[in-house]
């Protein structure tokens, strides 16, 4: 466990450098671990020798590393250690789950279209299964990404007759920038129906 330690720790001094160059530096003894991250805190080298306050940066949060892919996210100081973690855990929860649809699915960097295929149901619910993937596509308020108007973004959402006439005849397929948060749609569809046939594609 030293030894990833050691490795994670690397990767933090580089960035840290890369971002501020060589005027900072970790408190290597407060260091965390979780399953799924490494948290590091830094300061001036500066405040590390003086300890005054007026030599202490303002402004930087904790600095996360996930194990996994060794991804980078840092906070500000509006962000303490506990809540920056429970965000991280909650992205890669969200994350996982939408992995058992899309292996590859990155919540991080990952740019997506969404094709929901033509609903159809072997027992004649279609009805049910389009008034219910309605409901949640309204609740994250979807837009037609190729008519945004970011002066009136409100003109160009769907309404609950396209998005229902269109899951009648034919997949609907939803560009890049549809909705605010795509995580979120995934996971409300997955909990309301994990065999709606749908899919995402990289968008170009």
């Amino acid at each position: 466990m030293q030894e990833n330690k050691e490795e994670y720790l690397k990767i933090a001094k580089e960035y840290l450098l890369n971002r501020h160059g060589d005027i900072v530096q970790i408190f290597e003894d407060d260091i965390n671990e979780t399953d799924d991250t490494f948290c590091f805190h830094y300061q001036s080298k500066k405040f590390f020798e003086t300890l005054r306050f007026e030599d202490q940066f303002v402004g930087q949060g904790p600095l996360f590393i996930l194990k996994r892919s060794k991804k980078i996210i840092s906070y500000g100081s509006a962000t303490g250690e506990m809540p920056g973690l429970i965000k991280i855990i909650n992205q890669l929860n969200k994350e996982r789950l939408i992995r058992v649809f899309y292996k590859d699915y990155d919540i991080w960097d990952g740019k997506y279209d969404l094709i929901i295929n033509k609903v159809e149901d072997e027992m004649g619910l279609e009805e049910i299964i389009i008034e219910r993937l309605v409901n949640i596509l309204l609740k994250h308020k979807i837009w037609k990404a190729n008519q945004y108007d970011s002066d009136n973004p409100s003109a160009y959402y769907y309404t609950e007759e396209e998005l229902k006439e269109t899951l009648i005849k034919s997949p609907l397929v939803l560009k890049r920038h549809f909705c605010e948060n795509l995580e979120n749609l995934l996971v409300d569809i997955i909990n309301e129906d994990m065999y709606l046939d749908w899919t995402l594609s990289e968008a170009k």
